[in-house]
């Protein structure tokens, strides 16, 4: 009877190990295909080819030059146009930052047309390719995570080779977290150079450019259909692919991106957009087709509540991402020049 009773003490421990044991693989299998998964969908969003620059586009152009500088530590080629104006000096400088899977023509084709009413006003246009884009060289693009360095290459590179006008921003979907991660680093950059001076401990290097007399020379921002972190365009490039079976990609893949580019810190650009001390404008639509209300929403209403004088906002009626532009191109186009008009007036 002992026996029997010993014989199934041990067979329920057995049995519960077993279940454990079993529980824990399950477990760590489960980990596995989350982490692979991740990285795997990442991969492939990373690496996805964008749209070609449409060949004979500067046809359209009555002036412009090709140019190219590097970013990614001088390793990655990025080239572009300089499109210019024939007013002299130029009102001001627009530099355009397109957004994931696009080029330095946002809009396609049509937008030559708003660059050539851009020109005719009295502004000149740097448009480029972001890393894995377009003409551009690079393996990868990171919904405006990495980004962020060739939007501060490209600025300095209109410091460096262009006369001393203001410099606007320009930024589209994804490329304007871009542009706010950029700002924030330059920020900080700021911030140190300041301390420095004030402690007069570390001498400038040669042939630098201050982050300080860098900053001051950004002078407005435009931004079409942005949101106020790049992870919310990843998560819509998940939904996107409809993938319902793996359902935790949509909050895992972002970041796995972020793990891809060696950079895993998350940032929200609310309080950057918000209190921004420079003009802005903000092309979208009164409801976004594609990103949660959430990630836009609250800080546009805030930026109007906080800076309503330096804040313009033009929203095409309905629904729609990245195509205020092509669903009314005269009221877009009219609202741009007026905005950018006032902040910069002829001479």
């Amino acid at each position: 009877m002992r026996r029997n009773i010993r014989f199934k003490q041990r067979s329920i421990k057995r049995r519960a190990v077993f279940t454990v044991f079993f529980v824990l693989a399950a477990i760590i299998a489960f980990i596995l295909l989350v982490a692979i998964s991740s990285l795997t969908n990442a991969d492939k969003l990373m690496k996805k080819d964008g749209e070609a620059v449409p060949p004979y586009a500067t046809n359209r152009f009555s002036s412009f030059r090709s140019v190219s500088f590097t970013s990614g530590g001088g390793q990655i080629p990025l080239k572009g146009w300089l499109v210019e104006t024939r007013v002299t000096p130029p009102r001001a400088t627009l530099i355009i930052v397109h957004q994931q899977g696009s080029n330095r023509l946002p809009y396609g084709l049509a937008t030559t047309s708003l660059y050539t009413q851009l020109t005719k006003a009295g502004f000149q246009i740097l448009a480029f390719d972001l890393r894995h884009s377009g003409e551009s060289g690079g393996e990868m693009s990171s919904f405006g995570y990495a980004e962020a360095e060739d939007v501060r290459m490209a600025l300095e590179w209109v410091i460096r080779n262009t006369s001393q006008n203001p410099i606007v921003f320009y930024g589209f979907g994804s490329g304007t977290t871009a542009i706010f991660r950029m700002m924030d680093q330059l920020k900080k950059e700021v911030a140190s150079e300041m301390v420095d001076i004030i402690s007069e401990t570390v001498p400038a290097p040669e042939n630098s450019l201050s982050a300080i007399e860098i900053k001051k020379r950004i002078s407005a921002i435009i931004v079409d259909s942005p949101a106020r972190d790049s992870d919310e365009f990843i998560k819509t490039a998940v939904h996107e692919d409809g993938n319902k079976l793996f359902f935790w990609l949509k909050n895992t893949t972002p970041y796995a991106v972020r793990m891809s580019i060696g950079n895993s810190e998350r940032i929200d650009h609310f309080a950057e957009f918000t209190t921004l001390t420079l003009p802005v404008m903000v092309f979208g639509h009164e409801i976004d087709s594609i990103l949660p209300v959430s990630a836009y929403r609250p800080m546009i209403d805030e930026r109007l509540r906080l800076h309503p004088a330096w804040t313009s906002v033009f929203e095409a009626e309905g629904s729609g991402h990245l195509s205020s532009y092509t669903d009314d191109p005269e009221e877009y186009t009219e609202a741009l020049l007026e905005f950018l008009q006032k902040w910069f007036p002829k001479n």
